[in-house]
């Protein structure tokens, strides 16, 4: 009997080892697609990051559902290879240069502009692709060929300036508060330039260090002007949360805006729901929500068990790099760049291209139409779609 309970059990092996070839297991190596994500996983910038990660690997999976990039009639499949940097320089040098040199990644996204500015110099001598969720003074130039802005920039959200000027001619008096570092001083000379065009009064530019927790010192500062709206560019939902709460009480009764990427329900568990009313941002919709991205929104909330508007924008450096790849149909870098500055693809809010040559001197700057919101009882209500200014 033993012989041929032996003979069985070595046929039970062969079945089972040629279905393992058949099935997912037999995809190698050289057929996937690696994509680094260096991003805040915790900190007070996590309400970025974590849909940032998120969204990326959702429309990835989508794919990878579909059978993956099909290149040259082989198919690929996606897999998202990604680390916490909290927003600390120093950890997104350390994760850009894992992702590079460990994980052997050629295309990457990286969230935060002063990191993505202190990785310049890996990224080009590695000459990997990279489509940011940050935005700095220089990114986005002719000496930086591979880095590309997925996310509108200063340059493009400070038109937001307009229509607030038009809404609320009443509102002169301007105060800025915004982190201190790239992101932070490109975010403010930016908005406040074109502000000040508009013939706004800047009373106050104040910056912080990533990490602050008592704004006081700094917020008796700026009140001491007496601005009638405090902007807070470029700083993240948990900062700007303890900003707004430490402002009303010491006794603040005008208008914040922020016209970066900004979750107000964060924002507003950390300040109270009255102290976030009449808020102005750009990018952040909980109301009314296009056909789209409800569709996003049912797809998101169904994987990850919440919903994160912020996840909307979050997914352009994934959908844009599926486009690109596309369109090149290479996995050189430098060609799907080439095909980035070509083509026209879907973005969850509609269509998009880059492009911004005359402002950057690349075409490397995406350009889709913009989407900005007040909180009104506590929601976050898109109150205009405007058009960037370099289409």
């Amino acid at each position: 009997m033993r012989p041929r309970y032996a003979t069985f059990f070595t046929l039970l092996l062969s079945v089972a080892g040629l279905l393992l070839m058949d099935g997912p297991a037999q995809v190698s190596a050289a057929d996937v697609l690696k994509f680094g994500i260096s991003t805040p996983l915790s900190g007070p910038a996590a309400p970025w990051g974590i849909p940032h990660k998120q969204a990326t690997e959702l429309v990835f999976e989508e794919i990878n559902a579909q059978g993956g990039l099909d290149i040259g009639g082989k198919k690929y499949t996606l897999e998202v290879v990604a680390y916490d940097h909290k927003y600390v320089i120093a950890e997104g040098v350390a994760t850009v240069n894992r992702l590079i040199a460990k994980d052997e990644v050629k295309y990457l996204t990286i969230l935060g502009g002063a990191v993505a500015k202190a990785n310049e110099e890996a990224v080009n001598e590695a000459g990997v692709l990279v489509l940011a969720v940050a935005y700095a003074e220089g990114l986005v130039s002719p000496k930086n060929p591979l880095i590309f802005h997925s996310f509108p920039a200063p340059p493009e959200t400070a038109t937001f300036w307009s229509w607030v000027k038009e809404q609320h001619p009443a509102l002169k008096r301007l105060a800025t508060l915004s982190p201190n570092d790239d992101t932070g001083w490109w975010s403010i000379k930016v908005e406040t330039q074109y502000a000040e065009k508009l013939g706004y009064e800047t009373v106050a530019k104040e910056f912080f260090e990533r990490g602050l927790n008592d704004f006081h010192p700094i917020l008796l500062r700026i009140l001491a002007q007496k601005p009638d709206i405090i902007s807070l560019n470029a700083a993240p939902a948990g900062s700007v949360g303890l900003i707004i709460k430490q402002a009303r009480e010491l006794g603040f009764k005008g208008r914040f805006i922020h016209i970066g990427q900004l979750d107000t329900s964060v924002v507003a568990k950390i300040a109270g729901k009255e102290h976030v009313e009449g808020m102005w941002v750009h990018g952040y919709v909980e109301t009314p929500l296009p056909e789209a991205v409800k569709s996003w929104q049912e797809r998101y909330t169904k994987k990850y068990r919440e919903w994160n508007a912020t996840s909307i924008d979050f997914a352009n450096p994934a959908l844009a790099f599926v486009a690109g790849v596309k369109k090149a149909q290479s996995l050189d870098p430098t060609k799907i760049a080439q095909a980035l500055q070509t083509v026209e693809f879907d973005t969850v809010w509609g269509k998009a291209h880059f492009g911004g040559k005359t402002y950057y001197g690349v075409p490397n700057q995406i350009i889709y139409a913009m989407p900005f919101s007040e909180v009104k009882n506590g929601v976050a209500t898109m109150v205009v779609l405007l058009p960037p200014p370099h289409n």
